[in-house]
């Protein structure tokens, strides 16, 4: 019977593969083909593609840091903190520094690990701060990556980051002083000779890229190629020379020639532009005539100047008037005053420069104007030039004549070192305290010297006297003396300080202080008396056996009251056979119990 089945079975899936191949067949004789079944749901090409997921958020910032000085490097640590909620693949910090930093080492690129959701990744740079660079430097900053699992997409997130760079102290200009060689006789007309022209470099800095041009008066010429020449470079302290060759005119008018010299050059890392100048005499030999005899050359000199009988303070104004006088014996005309303050005086309000018609032979005339000292000027006696440029006619020839004089006018910085009151503590006679005073100096230039002492009497102390040596303009600190009150009571003392102010002059002040010292708490007596040197027996302890007695006293009461209680009662049967005149007496000898 299964076997009939089993046959029947298999004839009937033959017989529908058989009817399937003609029905395929048929379709492909008619040229048509059966419409594909439609596709799971999900699976469709015509089904949008998931859209990507938002760009997650980068916090980009770096390491607490000093300021850079200009010149130098110094390592910085920039951190990508993922604020999205999917991995940033393969990011990527790109750097693009600016003129005043750089990064060291040449890359600028650098490939990060796998930042995960809410993680940080870093990188540490070399930066190198210009040597021009001074301020708040940018340093823009980009990191690239890739995020999502089902459609990765590219992202990028963008900063600057402020690097701080400290300037380079500007070096001071340099001065650098002119002078030539000797001359040991007057220059005859036409004479040529020889001219050594010497540069000293007084400053602190080196002299760089010096250059000098000359120019001879109306009665020299200068027979070089060139009115310039190089000069090499001057260390601070060290001198450099040209020499240049000169001829006497044929006919000098006048006995007071020169020769102008301009020096420029630079300083400083920063190559710094100045120039020094001078104007260098030489004596010639006038021509002379027969029927007249050639006039001194007048000069003008200042008699006397005033600006104030004391010293200027820095950032002060004062007057300063001068009285100039024509020691000639010619007539003077066209007179320029002109009055150059330096690096430490500046006009306060007018003109540095004034003019004169004329001034006679032994004559004076007196200039006034306001001046004031900046505030940056150094303590001490600081330059003026005051300069004269005139003329006057000699023998129907009119001639010019220009003159330089110094005036010297002392500067002095105020003294703000400022000292605040003494601050003490309590004090307890025997025992050490401290006083403490602070100090500051307000003021532009260093204090010298800087020294403390304590006076009186009634303590002690380690170190009464403190040395603090220079203390730098703007600089604050604090001194203090531990010191131990001998008594209590009240304690009179004086904390005296000295120094030595911008002018080297010795500062002395005073704070006197009264302190109240307390009683100390009285030293313990651990001494014995022989007596008490034997242990001491406790009172307590006779209680213990008539403690112990009175207990077993008690508990023999309980336990024979229980048991006449419970005979009279009749629960105990051993009490109804206990009796009295069985307990053994003293002498008694108790009887031996039976087997």
């Amino acid at each position: 019977m299964k076997q009939f089945y089993f046959r029947r079975g298999v004839a009937s899936l033959m017989a529908l593969l058989a009817l399937s191949l003609l029905s395929l067949r048929a379709l492909a004789d008619e040229g048509t083909v059966p419409p594909a079944p439609p596709a799971a749901s999900g699976s469709s090409s015509s089904d949008p593609a998931p859209a990507p997921a938002p760009v997650p958020g980068v916090l980009i910032s770096r390491s607490d840091m000093a300021d850079l000085p200009a010149g130098s490097e110094a390592d910085v640590t920039v951190y990508f903190r993922n604020l999205g909620d999917v991995t940033l693949k393969g990011p990527v910090a790109a750097f693009s520094p600016a003129d005043g930093v750089s990064i060291a080492g040449g890359a600028s690129s650098f490939l990060l690990d796998d930042i995960p959701a809410g993680g940080t990744g870093s990188v540490t740079l070399k930066l190198r701060a210009a040597d021009t660079a001074a301020g708040a430097q940018s340093l823009p900053v980009e990191l690239r990556f890739t995020y999502g699992e089902d459609a990765p997409a590219s992202g990028a997130a963008t900063d600057r980051l402020t690097i701080p760079v400290k300037a380079k102290p500007a070096a001071a200009q340099p001065l650098v002083l002119i002078s030539r060689s000797d001359i040991s006789s007057p220059i005859s007309p036409g004479e040529v000779f020889d001219l050594v022209l010497t540069f000293k470099n007084t400053g602190d800095v080196t002299v760089k890229n010096a250059a000098a041009t000359v120019a001879p008066s109306e009665g020299l010429s200068l027979l070089n190629a060139a009115s310039t020449f190089p000069v090499s470079d001057i260390a601070p302290g060290k001198t450099a020379s040209i020499t240049v060759k000169l001829q006497g005119a044929g006919q000098i008018s006048s006995s007071a020639q020169s020769l102008s010299v301009d020096l420029r050059y630079t300083y400083g890392s920063a190559a710094t532009a100045a120039s020094a100048s001078d104007r260098l005499n030489i004596p010639a030999k006038a021509a002379s005539s027969a029927s007249s005899v050639e006039k001194p050359v007048p000069n003008i000199v200042v008699q006397k100047f005033d600006y104030g009988g004391k010293a200027v303070a820095a950032g002060g104004r004062f007057p300063l008037s001068f009285t100039f006088e024509n020691t000639g014996t010619a007539k003077v005309e066209n007179i320029v005053v002109t009055v150059d303050g330096g690096e430490c005086f500046t006009v306060d309000g007018g003109s540095n420069t004034a003019h004169y018609d004329g001034l006679a032979a032994g004559k004076t005339l007196t200039q006034e104007l306001p001046l004031q000292a900046v505030p940056t000027c150094k303590s001490g006696a600081q330059a003026i030039t005051v300069s004269f440029k005139y003329e006057y006619v000699d023998a129907g020839k009119r001639s010019a004549v220009t003159s330089d004089i110094r005036l010297s006018v002392p500067v002095s910085q105020p003294d703000r070192f400022q000292l605040n009151q003494p601050a003490a503590a309590s004090f307890t006679a025997g025992e050490e305290g401290e006083v403490t005073l602070a100090y500051v100096n307000k003021g532009r230039a260093d204090i010298g010297n800087l020294e403390a002492q304590l006076v009186g009497e009634g303590f002690e102390s380690p170190a009464k006297v403190q040395y603090l040596g220079n203390v730098a303009a703007g600089t604050s600190g604090s001194i203090g003396f531990a010191l131990t009150p001998e008594a209590a009571g009240k304690l009179d003392l004086t904390i005296k300080v000295t120094y030595e102010d911008a002018d080297l002059q010795t500062q002395t002040k005073e704070f006197p202080l009264s302190l109240t010292v307390e009683e100390g708490a009285p030293e313990p007596d651990f001494a014995l008396d022989d007596a008490d040197l034997a242990p001491a027996r406790p009172a307590w302890l006779p209680v213990i056996p008539a403690t112990a007695a009175l207990a077993a006293a008690a508990g023999t009461a309980f336990f024979l009251a229980k048991r006449l209680r419970r005979k009279a009662a009749g629960e105990d049967p051993a009490a109804d056979a206990w009796s009295w005149a069985e307990v053994p007496g003293e002498d008694e000898p108790e009887q031996p119990k039976e087997e």
